[in-house]
């Protein structure tokens, strides 16, 4: 479990046909989410050195309402401080590493999101960036009660 604010179970899987295959039973999730406190679960793979991608992901956080978030900053920044942890990414003194992120593809709505890490002594410094664009956009009107 990571957290850079909201805790996330990082979940690492060997390939990306079997993180497109996930079907999870959202429901446990949501059971094992109130019985370990977290409020997510982010499957990764490591990508192949010659794609443009460090790491495919999904996020799936039912016990917040959210059965899955396309693309997730809250996730990825997490998965940089698991990576650097567990020395899965190189960092140097006083160096930025830098990596992106290939989220949504298994929904239809793909998206990057660029992570930067820091050594900061004992923790790490993240840093998380991309563009987001507009799917849905409405109005709401109440009448007063009375």
């Amino acid at each position: 479990m990571v957290s850079t604010g909201h805790s996330k179970v990082m979940v690492p899987l060997t390939s990306t046909a079997i993180l497109h295959g996930l079907r999870p039973d959202l429901a446990a999730l949501s059971r094992i989410s109130e019985r370990i406190g977290c409020n997510g679960f982010f499957t990764f793979v490591l990508a192949d050195p010659s794609e443009d991608v460090f790491a495919h992901g999904r996020m799936f956080a039912p016990a917040i309402g959210i059965p899955e978030d396309p693309v997730t900053g809250n996730a990825c920044g997490p998965l940089g401080a698991y990576l650097a942890r567990h020395g899965l990414i190189a960092l140097e003194p006083a160096k930025t590493t830098e990596f992106t992120v290939r989220q949504g593809e298994s929904m239809g709505r793909p998206g990057l999101v660029k992570v930067e890490v820091r050594h900061a002594g004992e923790t790490f410094g993240i840093r998380i960036a991309g563009e987001a664009v507009l799917v849905f956009a409405t109005t709401i009107e109440l009448e007063p009660h009375g």
